[in-house]
């Protein structure tokens, strides 16, 4: 059987080498007689490209993809530099040098940034998402995913179709993470763009896809259609990604139980990834051949490979060392603070100068003013009378505005009121339809009982007569429930009286947040999103105006869920809508705390966000004073705190502190 694959890796060899001479040999001649930058960075890509995926010889894949970083390096337009990291880097990636690929991908996305270049970002992105892939970290995986895919529309990548690659590894990541119905959704979009694209190998990686999906479902039948189509291509091609498809068809006689046919796909995967030097790939061959063999029970041949293994994994874990790439992070984390901070710092400085200047121009103006009032005193008195005038008009503009401000104020506690006329709505809705309900069937035993009483029948009268009082005891419970409510929406509803009451903070966070939720429901009945409680019960009743604190916490949780349904909108691929609201007593205080897992605050505003006025909604949703109201009210009415805590592109947590004997 060695012999066999030998001799078969030996024919393909040949028949590769001689389909792609011709290739190479008229890209190192046009090398040598580009005359132009842009003809020999073109020439230098696509021979580092063409060796990487079209030979077996990593040696000249590094050799012509480090030229072309050198060359790139010398030119004063920086975009062939960045093309040429995304190459290097995605080279790292084939041969496991996930920290070098890790780190030169960074270095191009930061060189993107500070020339303004897009044009390759995608193709950083992608890199970079391959990298937390192999590292086993979805969640940074999909968010460089993400990315990528925002930067589709300006890539000018030639060789390689992004928007097929970039959606492939977001429907791998939902396969791996078993949302296999939102993964088949991604692989029809990589179909779909594999028939029109004019990347050469586009028809294979589709197939590459669809056979990893087709074994996570067990589709055997399938995966091997599928298999041997890409099997066939990438030979005759002279595609590298033919030891995956092996490793894959092992992968489907072994859930077959074809440990033989197995043994032989694993075998001619093992050798051609040893000869490509990509030790991923010789892992993953070598663990099947492990397995495969113990199956038969040939324990001398299932060691030795479980030897390679272990020597394997230990130059995958070289390659990929995680606690140098989480460096590699800090690092990068840290550099953008540093630059930010810089920012803020000369920002500081330009209006510290522009103080100065207004503050010379007023001094110089203030002083040509006192020399004409000097030398025209005869006009003091006229000057005097316009002075007052304009008091007058200032005084006649706060007036108004102050007035404009009450009105805005009463505006916000109305909506507020309307959020949570809304919810109640929905929740007197359940009582009465249960008093209705009882009230009919109530009716009907009744005609039922008096035709039993005129026929004689005093047991079957009695039993509905039994019948009948327990649904009005039920119409008496349920009317009960609705008059709850209604005093609950007068409570709601009158102005706030200032007097603090012993109130249950887990039942008011609690019916607050149905409120809310069903207050928007009403609004928009295409609104969703998942609810989150974490109570502390061992919280006991605290002292507070139950009004004021109830319309705080309203106010959290409706910007809480305009947030998250915002991002939902965006159309972010696998994203779920989350607010959570939790309470906690911690020493002499008690805690609330709303959070969301929308797209955080920006730091740049985070300062505003209690000022009033303020607000980021679109004109006409939001009057600014809702987030100002609550800081006074948490503030200034129960001598607590409310901060928050965000991360831009993950979310935002609001926090009220409350002293427990206010």
């Amino acid at each position: 059987m060695k012999l066999f694959v030998l001799i078969s890796m030996f024919l393909l060899g040949n028949s590769i080498a001689n389909s792609q001479d011709g290739t190479f040999n008229r890209l190192k001649q046009k090398l040598t007689t580009s005359t132009t930058d842009s003809s020999k960075s073109s020439t230098l890509d696509s021979l580092s490209m063409y060796y990487l995926f079209f030979s077996n010889q990593p040696d000249s894949t590094y050799h012509y993809a480090n030229e072309f970083v050198n060359y790139a390096f010398k030119l004063e337009n920086k975009k062939y530099l960045i093309l040429a990291y995304a190459r290097m880097g995605f080279y790292y990636i084939n041969t496991t040098q996930f920290k070098a690929a890790l780190d030169i991908s960074l270095k191009g996305i930061a060189l993107s940034e500070e020339y303004n270049i897009h044009d390759y970002l995608s193709a950083l992105y992608y890199n970079m998402a391959w990298v937390y892939y192999n590292l086993h970290d979805s969640k940074e995986a999909m968010l460089n995913a993400n990315k990528g895919i925002a930067f589709l529309k300006d890539s000018k990548d030639k060789f390689y179709d992004q928007a097929l690659h970039i959606n492939g590894i977001i429907g791998n990541i939902l396969l791996d993470s078993a949302k296999t119905d939102s993964a088949f959704i991604l692989f029809k979009r990589v179909d779909s763009i594999a028939s029109v694209s004019v990347e050469k190998a586009a028809k294979d990686i589709a197939d590459w896809y669809w056979s990893m999906y087709y074994l996570k479902m067990k589709n055997y039948k399938a995966a091997d259609s599928v298999l041997s189509k890409g099997i066939a291509s990438c030979r005759e091609n002279g595609n590298s990604l033919l030891p995956f498809f092996l490793i894959f068809s092992a992968q489907s006689n072994m859930g077959q139980g074809k440990i033989q046919n197995a043994i032989d796909d694993a075998y001619s995967a093992f050798m051609l990834t040893k000869s490509l030097n990509d030790p991923a790939g010789a892992l993953i061959s070598a663990s099947l051949l492990t397995y495969s063999f113990e199956q038969l029970g040939n324990r001398d041949s299932a060691y030795r490979y479980l030897k390679m293994k272990d020597s394997l994994r230990a130059v995958i874990s070289r390659n990929g060392n995680t606690s140098e790439i989480q460096q590699i992070r800090f690092d990068q984390q840290l550099g953008q603070k540093e630059k930010e901070a810089t920012l803020k710092l000369q920002e500081q400085k330009n209006r510290n100068k522009i103080t100065i200047y207004v503050f010379i121009t007023a001094l110089i103006f203030f002083l040509v003013l006192a020399g004409i009032q000097w030398r025209n005193n005869s006009h003091r008195k006229k000057a005097n009378a316009l002075l007052r005038q304009q008091k007058e008009k200032v005084e006649s503009t706060l007036s108004d505005l102050k007035s404009a401000q009450s009105q805005l104020i009463q505006s916000e506690k109305m909506a507020s009121l309307g959020e949570l006329t809304a919810g109640i709505a929905h929740e007197i809705q359940n009582p009465l339809n249960f008093v209705n309900n009882f009230s009919e069937v109530s009716k009907e035993l009744l005609d039922e009982m008096k035709m039993e009483m005129d026929s004689g029948n005093l047991e079957d009268a009695k039993e509905i007569m039994n019948d009948v009082i327990q649904n009005l005891e039920k119409i008496n419970h349920h009317g009960k429930r609705a008059g709850d409510i209604v005093r609950g929406m007068l409570q709601h509803s009158r102005s706030s009286s200032g007097v603090k009451e012993q109130t249950d903070i887990n039942a008011l966070c609690d019916e607050y947040l149905r409120l809310s939720y069903h207050g928007l429901r009403a609004k928009d009945k295409s609104f969703n999103a998942t609810m989150k409680t974490d109570f502390d019960a061992s919280l006991e009743k605290i002292n507070i105006i139950p009004q004021d604190i109830g319309r705080v916490v309203l106010n959290l949780l409706t910007n809480a869920f305009y947030v998250v349904d915002e991002k939902k909108k965006s159309g972010i691929v696998g994203y779920e809508p989350t607010v959570s609201i939790t309470t906690k007593k911690v020493a002499d205080r008690v805690f609330i705390s709303v959070t969301d897992n929308g797209n955080g605050i920006p730091q740049k505003i985070l300062d505003k966000i209690f000022q009033p006025f303020f607000t980021t909604k679109p004109t006409g949703q939001g009057t600014g004073l809702g987030l100002s109201l609550s800081y006074d009210i948490v503030t200034k009415g129960h001598g607590g705190e409310l901060k928050v805590e965000t991360t831009e592109g993950e979310g935002s947590e609001f926090i009220i502190s409350l002293p427990v004997n206010i």
